[in-house]
């Protein structure tokens, strides 16, 4: 799905998918970090990552941690995807008029991040999201994390195949 990227200020990069039109799966997972750290180093030749010899993947598995020790850039990042997902959580949520959206994923995996980190980032969906809604929505979105961690998206996907053969 496409995200508005000329509300994030963003350029579009690849997809998986074979389109170059902003998919929001770039900027929202880790499948997109390595375009967006790769352009912020640019701006940012004194951080310790510039200079690192480390393949891109390695790289960007190091920002979750950075990002919760306080290093900038990888806040910067972080922050730059939760606003992401706010966005696109506000158009499905305007399609779909859900009352719950759960954000699964590494970065609400309780073993992988502080309950401080994840806050933020929610916090931030939240906040993004909220001004697109109409009003009645604003007052009943729940935005919460999984608690089946990084695997919860598979594990909902088998669970709705699971119950949907049963009907």
């Amino acid at each position: 799905m496409p995200a508005p990227l000329h509300l994030l200020g963003a350029k579009p990069y690849p997809c998986g998918c074979g389109r170059t039109w902003g998919c929001v799966e770039l900027y929202t997972t880790l499948a997109g970090l390595p375009y967006l750290l790769e352009d912020r180093l640019m701006a940012d030749p004194d951080h310790p990552l510039w200079a690192s010899k480390e393949p891109p993947k390695k790289k960007v598995l190091a920002l979750r941690g950075l990002a919760q020790a306080g290093d900038a850039l990888a806040i910067e990042l972080f922050d730059f995807q939760a606003r992401a997902m706010g966005f696109h959580i506000a158009n499905l949520v305007l399609a779909l008029d859900p009352e719950f959206v759960v954000i699964g994923g590494g970065l609400m995996d309780p073993e992988s991040t502080t309950e401080a980190f994840r806050e933020r980032y929610l916090q931030i969906v939240r906040d993004t999201a909220r001004p697109h809604l109409w009003p009645v929505q604003r007052d009943r979105l729940t935005v919460l994390p999984s608690t089946l961690g990084e695997l919860s998206q598979a594990i909902g996907a088998a669970l709705v195949a699971l119950y949907s053969g049963r009907q």
